[in-house]
């Protein structure tokens, strides 16, 4: 059924190329799909990135936290200030995720060991709460990993729930949906089930929230052997997302594929209209299988489910994003 919607996308696309900036905090676990999200964000004219924060997700936190301040190191954005968050889930041991994203996070690419950016001496939940109140009503926040940070922040200062405009976040797998494969139905999300007592608190507090299921990135929107290889050869930054995306092939399919979850999480706050989306309510499971995510039909509801894209669209951006993209390397060589 989702192949129905060309013409609808076609039509509406169009209205949001005027759309102004939006004031977003990037709250992420580097990370293959975090990365190469982070890296077209930086690049992307329509988002005003005034922190970044880390969270413990698919490796510890001194590793993302590294792994983020090389991307700003990378592309010339230590301007961008990064407070480290949390180094475990609010409640239970922590998971990671190198089985998929390799040993130092970032799939096939190797990162240096040190850096010279550091994050600041404000933490992530401070950091975040000053941001916040600094614009209230105005921030956008883009949840890439657990929501350990955000279960955090919304215990500590729950005046945020009042002052954050909408989170964008991907990690979900939409249980007892109907007329729906079984990796749809199945399949839990690692952000969500990681710690799944953060994302219950976000999800019950009211803030009005986009999510981006497991499956959009894995099924709808995937890039193929082909279309990874052919980012080698673009530039600095094609080379450096094709070295990540080939240690980060998905587990669970036949074919070659990488899966582009971040990158929808990142699409849905830049342009909303690229989706097709319904309104539901979520019931976070703490117990029996933490992480399940149910999820009932109400068009009433501050929470909306994407359950379609625009993929031609989709991966026309990423690569012209690739194309525009400029590393300090490139950038130097070019003066």
């Amino acid at each position: 059924m989702y192949n129905n919607y060309a013409i609808f996308f076609r039509n509406i696309i169009k209205k949001d190329e005027n759309m102004k900036k939006e004031k977003v905090i990037i709250d992420t676990d580097p990370g293959v799909d975090d990365s190469a999200a982070i890296v077209l964000s930086l690049e992307d004219k329509k988002m005003d990135i005034k922190l970044f924060t880390t969270v413990r997700g698919n490796k510890d936190i001194d590793t993302v936290t590294r792994n983020m301040l090389h991307i700003l190191e990378k592309y010339g954005r230590t301007d961008i200030p990064v407070a480290k968050g949390a180094a475990k889930a609010m409640f239970r041991n922590s998971p990671d995720a190198e089985f998929i994203h390799q040993k130092y996070g970032m799939g096939g690419y190797i990162p240096p060991e040190k850096v010279k950016a550091k994050p600041i001496r404000k933490g992530a939940i401070e950091a975040m709460y000053e941001v916040i109140c600094e614009n209230k009503g105005e921030i956008n926040i883009i949840a890439l990993g657990p929501h350990t940070n955000l279960g955090l922040l919304i215990k500590k200062h729950p005046d945020v729930v009042g002052m954050i405009k909408h989170i964008y976040t991907e990690g979900c797998s939409p249980y007892d949906w109907p007329n729906q494969g079984p990796m749809w139905i199945h399949y839990r999300s690692f952000n969500a089930s990681t710690d799944p007592e953060a994302v219950k608190i976000v999800v019950e507090s009211g803030i009005p929230m986009t999510y981006i299921p497991s499956r959009m990135g894995r099924e709808l929107a995937y890039f193929t052997e082909k279309e990874v290889l052919s980012m080698k050869g673009i530039n600095e930054t094609g080379k450096f997302i094709h070295d990540m995306y080939t240690g980060y092939w998905e587990h669970k399919y036949a074919d070659k594929r990488v899966a582009t979850n971040d990158t929808c999480a990142v699409l849905a706050c830049r342009y909303p209209r690229l989706f097709k989306y319904v309104r539901v309510d979520i019931d976070v499971d703490t117990e029996d299988l933490p992480g399940r995510t149910n999820m009932t039909i109400n068009p009433k509801s501050h929470i909306r489910l994407a359950v379609a894209i625009d993929e031609e669209k989709m991966k026309r951006d990423f690569f012209k994003g690739i194309k525009k993209a400029k590393t300090v390397n490139e950038i130097n060589k070019k003066n």
